[in-house]
């Protein structure tokens, strides 16, 4: 296998960039908005949390079962890879996004977009990781290769946890909850962008 290019290896460098970002607003934030802009139980935010915890614990080798499974003419990685940002990306809109609901059907709703989130950020992260070693033949090769990604990854969530609130201030003009869903919405368009870039040129 030769050798992967100067733009292969950074283009799917990019692709943990945006997905990244996609993670570290979930991860740095969903509590914050759950609990202090929408208004949820912090109790009832932390068992839904354990819960989709133990979920991913089923799911997850699930995924890797499925993707080793698959064969298509995109290859076995890339066809999940996009279909999982696609369906992630389309989730962490509406998981930011409060809807016209109160009580039960308010808690019902961000617990099913919840688990729905971990579900499909898992269609896309399982493959995208697991395709290291179909891009380089030795070890010393997917070392050198893996190394790009976490700088992209490192750098998306970086830049979530040290910009969020002062970006989700100024979207929202001091409402929380519209600030939250236009940096949702901003996070999702590059998540979308640098998955593509992923997808189009690196190839297994």
């Amino acid at each position: 296998m030769n050798k992967l290019t100067f733009r292969e290896k950074y283009s799917y460098g990019i692709g943990a960039l945006g997905k990244d970002l996609a993670y570290a607003i979930v991860s740095t934030y969903l509590m914050v908005y759950f609990t202090d802009a929408v208004g949820l139980n912090p109790a009832f935010v932390g068992t839904l949390f354990l819960v989709a915890r133990l979920w991913d614990a089923v799911n997850d080798p699930a995924m890797g079962m499925i993707v080793d499974n698959t064969r298509s003419k995109f290859g076995k990685f890339r066809p999940w890879i996009f279909i999982g940002t696609v369906l992630n990306a389309v989730v962490i809109v509406f998981l930011f996004r409060k809807p016209d609901l109160e009580g039960l059907p308010l808690y019902a709703y961000f617990s099913i977009m919840y688990i729905l989130w971990g579900m499909t950020y898992t269609i896309m992260d399982i493959p995208y990781w697991s395709m290291i070693p179909t891009l380089a033949t030795t070890k010393e090769d997917r070392e050198k290769i893996s190394v790009v990604p976490r700088i992209f990854a490192s750098l998306g969530g970086l830049t979530v946890t040290t910009f969020g609130i002062a970006l989700v201030n100024k979207l929202g003009n001091g409402n929380q909850i519209k600030g939250f869903e236009y940096f949702a919405l901003g996070i999702v368009i590059i998540f979308i962008i640098s998955t593509i870039v992923t997808c189009i040129n690196v190839k297994e």
